[in-house]
């Protein structure tokens, strides 16, 4: 999809904002210019108390595919996504990040794989980590094809959330849960894949620029995201009660593994070994096999530390 013309289907990026005035702007100009220009930009501010709102009026003047919204109150994340989902009028939607950016090929190559593999309900892409200055300081090994990704789904989130483009009927049939909070992505993924059967795949190429910081929501309210994945583990995967302990010590909380819990993590090396997944499944194996070597806690960086 070298050119894009009237004929290419409408995408709709959906970007949710609250408290972002230092990094708003790049990241709504990094879909501003994607090379793929036939989007509808849905920006909601979900009650912002800094100058994110006043900068996003200044980008909306400028292009007329921006539409800005702003919540009456302070919504969170799950119910504003939500509402700016059912928004959309695109035959896709792409998830975008306020603090982030979009490389600029990454809508066109996500569209054209899904318009190429219509087999698949969705599609992420590989990132370059930045830190709080922009700077470069570790990139991403997901899981690319449905099949890996259905087996990786068992141990950590494989897909960089505000980097994914989903089908927009599979969106709109399947919103993010609030019983999962501050888990909702990794759920929404395991339920569309692991109990619904939709394939969702990530490219290999790195089309986004994902923003690592110290006190990320993942990092402050911890406590709670575990407490959500390990419900998603038991809800979605069918574990003993054995296995879900052991699930969650190893995978969640990274404390120190018992006797039989590193037997058990040989038992699931060896199931990745059969499956021949080498790459794709970087993190997974750098954790396991510390528990193993070493039999020490490791920091895992949260659910979708890839």
């Amino acid at each position: 999809m070298a050119e894009n013309t009237k004929n290419s289907p409408l995408v709709s990026v959906i970007i949710p904002c609250y408290n972002t005035e230092k990094y708003v702007e790049s990241a709504v100009r990094s879909i501003m210019s994607q090379t793929y220009k036939n989007l509808e930009i849905i920006i909601t501010d979900d009650c912002s108390t800094d100058g994110t709102f006043a900068i996003l009026q200044k980008l909306a003047a400028e292009d007329s595919r921006i539409k800005l919204y702003k919540n009456e109150i302070n919504l969170k994340i799950v119910k504003t996504l939500n509402n700016m989902i059912l928004q959309a009028n695109g035959k896709y939607i792409a998830r975008m990040d306020a603090d982030d950016i979009s490389l600029p090929k990454r809508i066109e190559n996500q569209v054209d794989f899904l318009e190429k593999h219509r087999d698949y309900g969705f599609c992420g892409t590989n990132a370059f980590y930045i830190n709080e200055n922009g700077k470069k300081f570790r990139v991403s090994h997901l899981p690319i094809t449905a099949e890996e990704n259905l087996f990786c789904l068992g141990f950590y989130s494989s897909f960089i959330h505000p980097a994914v483009l989903i089908r927009s009927e599979t969106y709109k049939e399947n919103l993010y849960d609030e019983n999962f909070l501050y888990a909702e992505d990794y759920e929404l993924w395991v339920r569309l894949i692991v109990s619904k059967g939709i394939k969702g795949g990530n490219l290999k190429e790195r089309l986004f620029e994902y923003r690592f910081f110290e006190k990320q929501t993942s990092s402050v309210f911890r406590k709670e995201q575990v407490d959500s994945v390990h419900k998603i583990f038991v809800s979605y995967f069918n574990l003993s009660d054995k296995e879900s302990d052991f699930h969650k010590n190893i995978f969640l909380t990274y404390s120190n593994s018992s006797q039989n819990e590193t037997s058990y993590i040989k038992e699931i090396i060896t199931k990745m070994k059969k499956q021949k997944f080498t790459k794709g499944i970087f993190v997974p194996y750098q954790i396991l096999a510390l528990h193993i070597l070493h039999n020490t806690s490791v920091d895992g960086g949260g659910t979708s530390s890839c």
